[in-house]
């Protein structure tokens, strides 16, 4: 009787202003998990355990999930390729530092592991198989969000303002770039060229496949340690406006990620994983 009210709860206090979540549908699948990845076919989905710790694979078809990595913070900054084949990663060496990190591809199609030889860990989640294309990172020296063309070797900063930057998300088309500083989300032109316009407060997590929105999620904590709730939100590129989709104190929502219409979350307080429509 508790979980049908949990669950009713739920499904009643989640709205946005002009978009929402229906049909929503626990994933049973066994083990806790957190930062869901969807895959560009939507096909899979890349899963992380507890505290980042390894790698996962998820069926969405079948609802199996398969071990990649059991390596400490492989489940950080894991990246797809555009074909939706195969997928990046980062694993330290056993008795190594995580900045000696080699980067590897799993493929999904026949179930292979290679090593991908002289590639800088940090370019991921950025890198989408194109090795002459253009990657984002944080500069860990100065702090600031840098581009890099992987074929020309050439960089340049995009945050020029001060600030500490982190986690940079490219969009789709290779033109903008969604930062981080301090609690909030500021947006950039891919060149740097003009300074950065705010579109919201929290984590911003996936871009939406015609990069009209972001979705993410912004936490809260009672007592400056532990997370006290956390709700989904949808960031709005072109108004710089941010659309709550979920209110709710049952599940701390975290980590979205979406394909097409579907969204896939996390709850931080159990380790399960849900799946919704937005419409």
């Amino acid at each position: 009787m508790k979980k049908i009210t949990m669950f009713a709860a739920l499904l009643l206090s989640i709205s946005a202003f002009s978009q929402k979540l229906t049909d929503y549908e626990r994933i049973e699948v066994d083990g806790e998990f957190t930062n869901p990845l969807f895959s560009p076919t939507g096909e899979y989905v890349l899963l992380s355990g507890e505290h980042l710790q390894g790698v996962y694979l998820l069926e969405l078809k079948t609802r199996e999930v398969k071990q990649i990595s059991k390596a400490p913070g492989s489940g950080y900054a894991y990246t797809w390729d555009s074909t939706g084949n195969s997928f990046y990663f980062k694993e330290k060496p056993e008795k190594g530092y995580f900045s000696e990190s080699k980067v590897y591809n799993y493929n999904v199609r026949d179930n292979y592991k290679t090593t991908v030889e002289n590639f800088n860990h940090n370019y991921l989640p950025s890198f989408t198989g194109n090795k002459d294309g253009i990657v984002v990172y944080t500069n860990l020296a100065t702090l600031k969000i840098e581009a890099k063309d992987l074929s020309s070797k050439k960089t340049w900063t995009i945050t020029n303002e001060p600030g500490q930057y982190y986690n940079a998300l490219l969009s789709h088309d290779g033109k903008k770039v969604a930062v981080h500083n301090g609690a909030d989300i500021y947006l950039y032109n891919i060149d740097g060229s003009t300074p950065g316009r705010k579109i919201g407060s929290g984590i911003a997590t996936a871009w939406s496949e015609n990069d009209d929105y972001l979705i993410g999620f912004l936490d809260e904590s009672e007592d400056g340690h532990t997370v006290s709730n956390s709700e989904l939100y949808l960031f709005d590129v072109a108004t710089g406006k941010q659309k709550k989709l979920s209110d709710t104190e049952v599940f701390f929502e975290m980590y979205p990620t979406v394909h097409k219409n579907q969204v896939i979350f996390s709850d931080d307080k159990t380790g399960r994983l849900f799946i919704a429509n937005l419409k």
